[in-house]
Parts: C-alpha cells; structure tokens; sequence
C-alpha cells in the first residue's frame, strides 16, 4: 500500500486547487459565453476578433478542461495547457490592443494558468528521454 508524506499530500491539495481554480475560470467563460450571446458578441468584436470563434472557443475550453481533468496523457494536457495560453495571450493583447488599462483579469488568470501548469509539472514530473516509445 502506499503511503503519503505530509509534502506529497500539500503538493496534491495544490495541484487539485490550482486545477479547480483553473477550470472554474474556464468553465465560467464557456458558460458566460452561451448565457450571454450578445454581450459576448460585443465584446469580441470590441476587441477585434471574430464573433464566429465564440462556439468553437467555448467548446474547446470545455474539451481542455476535460483534458487536464481526466486525462492521462501528457501530450494531451501539454496540448490542453497550450491552448489556454494562445487563449489568455490572444486576450492580453486585445485588452493591449484597444489601449484598455482593464488588463487586470487576463493577467490574473495568466498567473493561475502559471500556477496550474507548475503544479501539473510537480505533480507528473517527466524528462525528455525517460519514457521509452515502445514498450517491450
């Protein structure tokens, strides 16, 4: 049977509050995103991007969540973990864009996404080369 340190069960309550805190932001924007078409049509088209992406952008960071949530596959969450940064990058530089000082939550939740990141990392730690391809 194993056993957890005291060390490894903090690192474990750090991971799964950075993941929950994470996927909160997340999910709340899918959701915020389909509740509210209009103002989320506004907003997009006041920070120069294309209303169409609305649909597919929420269903992708319902899918990314899912991904880091459930899944067990490093390149699955590597590309999950990707994809929220374009996200929160690409809406830092429309807030920059349109010379708005109400930069604040992007960069708040950039600093979540550090923090989700870096305790995925602690918590699976790999090297390159550690793994073998093929399995025997």
């Amino acid at each position: 049977m194993l056993t957890l340190s005291r060390s490894s069960s903090t690192q474990q309550r750090l991971y799964w509050a950075a993941l929950s805190l994470f996927s909160l932001v997340f999910i709340g924007s899918a959701i915020l995103t389909v509740v509210d078409v209009a103002g989320s049509n506004a907003e997009y088209r006041h920070l120069g991007f294309p209303t169409w992406l609305l649909y597919p952008q929420s269903l992708a960071k319902v899918l990314g969540i899912v991904a880091l949530l459930f899944s067990r596959s490093r390149t699955l969450k590597d590309f999950a973990f990707a994809g929220f940064l374009y996200n929160l990058l690409l809406a830092l530089g429309g807030h920059l864009s349109q010379m708005e000082i109400d930069v604040l939550l992007p960069l708040i939740t950039l600093g979540i996404w550090v923090f989700a990141f870096t305790m995925d990392r602690k918590m699976f730690p790999t090297s390159a080369g550690s793994e073998p391809l093929l399995h025997p």
